[in-house]
């Protein structure tokens, strides 16, 4: 009976002791990353044992290392089940339930644990992440000060309150945040793109945003040479600051080097399109052109687009501009002040080629979108100068054309008239010299009602007396 008594001991010694090594060998598995291995482990003391905590620890964490989330949240609930005291089970859990989707059970675990100890900064800032993720971000940002108010010298803690203070639009504090992360580590170029981002979004708010922003961008670079954000910002700065050639230069070492981004093409097209280098900029904002697009073809950067469809009528490519900007002007419809700008552009591509018709056909619906604009009544004014300056045309002018060419000069006179006298234009005296003729040519024929035709065929009768009127200095 002794011996009987004796081996059983044995047996449940060798049996403790294969536990044991069993574990060993999942510890050892498990921190090779042999997660496979793991699982396999687990499944044979399954067998031989049952299901316990460690175990379904160990499985849950096989499962995690190989992103099989949803198994590893069942596992860790099951622990937990076991024992609902377990802080680790509630961690480990919370953890993997924020990784499987299930960010709301996450949260309820993370608040639990944060009111069991407020000064647990995992717990705390896994809580305050979650909240900045589900959209609770003044949560977030109170979470977040409090344990940055314990360690001002966090980086992370500063660029999580400064994305927050983005996301609900205080500019101004979260660049504070991101420039405070900066000063802390300066290599973090990362930051500073954001930070410099956000100051060219809210040019009110930082008017010298190009001269905070360059040194920024300068010193990141020193610590960052390959990041191409970087590049890029340094090119817009350029940009911006009108150095046109440095801006060129950038932006073509980008494209070079194989960031074919639409950014790139986009400013270096407008670098040469103000260096007046028309027909080298046609490719590059050809190109961005096409890459502001969505996927079903409308525009994603009128600015850029009209200036695309400029420069092609810059380069005489009249019928390609006229294309480019009829397809904006679909798609803009009914933006008044885009429409103004497209018929000014259109007309600009016709005069670049001389159709002078068409111009003044493109410029007077530019007109009547914005009677106020002083400059489109110049423009179409003195496209009807040389009847009256060549030497010869007016005598060989039919009727019907000098009634539409005077129509623009009494424009002009009764726009310049309500201006005040320092903003008169110098043109004035040459409309009123070319009305003085045409009165004096009226009183010849005995005729003293002059007519004027607008574009749209309309007629205007003026009397003698109101020419004489806007003659007046």
């Amino acid at each position: 009976m002794k011996v009987y008594f004796i081996l059983g001991i044995l047996f449940c010694s060798i049996g403790s002791y294969a536990q044991d090594i069993g574990r060993q060998i999942l510890e050892r598995e498990l921190d090779r990353n042999h997660y496979d291995e793991v699982l396999r482990g687990v499944d044979s003391l399954y067998r031989i044992e049952g299901k316990s905590s460690d175990l379904l620890f160990y499985e849950g964490k096989a499962n995690e290392g190989m992103l099989r989330y949803k198994a590893a949240y069942r596992c860790y609930s099951e622990w937990l089940e076991r024992d609902s005291s377990d802080r680790d089970a509630r961690l480990a859990l919370a953890r993997v339930a924020a990784l499987a989707g299930r960010t709301m059970k996450a949260v309820d675990i993370y608040e639990q644990l944060a009111g069991e100890d407020s000064l647990d900064f995992f717990v705390n800032y896994q809580l305050a992440r979650l909240y900045q993720q589900i959209g609770k971000t003044v949560r977030a940002i109170g979470i977040y000060d409090r344990l940055y108010q314990t360690d001002t010298t966090n980086v992370t803690l500063l660029k999580r309150i400064g994305d927050c203070y983005n996301r609900i639009g205080w500019s101004m504090n979260a660049v504070d945040h991101y420039l405070r992360a900066v000063c802390l580590d300066p290599e973090d170029g990362e930051t500073v793109v954001k930070a410099v981002n956000l100051m060219m979004a809210n040019t009110v708010l930082f008017p010298d945003f190009i001269g905070q922003s360059g040194p920024l961008v300068d010193t990141a670079l020193i610590y960052s040479p390959r990041l191409n954000a970087l590049k890029q910002l340094r090119g817009i700065l350029y940009y911006l600051s009108r150095r046109y050639f440095d801006c060129e230069t950038t932006f073509e070492e980008l494209i070079a080097q194989g960031d074919s981004t639409r950014v790139n093409f986009k400013y270096l097209g407008l670098a040469l399109f103000h260096m007046n280098r028309f027909k080298e900029a046609v490719v590059p904002l050809a190109i961005a052109d096409s890459l502001f697009q969505d996927d079903w073809g409308n525009r994603l950067d009128p600015e850029l687009s009209m200036r695309y469809g400029e420069t092609l009528g810059k380069c005489r490519e009249t019928e390609k501009a006229m294309k480019v900007l009829g397809e904006i002007e679909r798609q803009m419809m009914p933006d008044t002040l885009m429409l103004y700008r497209l018929a000014f552009l259109r007309g600009n591509a016709c005069e670049e080629v001389d159709k002078r018709e068409q111009a003044v056909c493109h410029y007077w619906r530019a007109y009547k979108l914005k009677e106020d604009n002083k400059n489109i009544i110049y423009t179409l004014m003195s496209f009807h100068c040389g009847l009256w300056t060549v030497e010869g045309r007016r005598r060989q002018a039919s009727e019907e054309e000098v009634s539409k060419s005077l129509f623009f000069h009494v424009l002009f006179l009764q726009k310049m008239k309500a201006l005040s006298s320092g903003e008169r234009h110098y043109f004035n005296g040459l409309s009123g010299d070319i009305l003085r003729k045409e009165l004096d040519e009226l009183f010849f024929r005995q005729e003293a009602t002059p007519v004027v035709v607008d574009p749209d065929g309309k007629k205007y009768t003026y009397s003698a007396d109101e020419m004489r009127e806007l003659i007046k200095p």
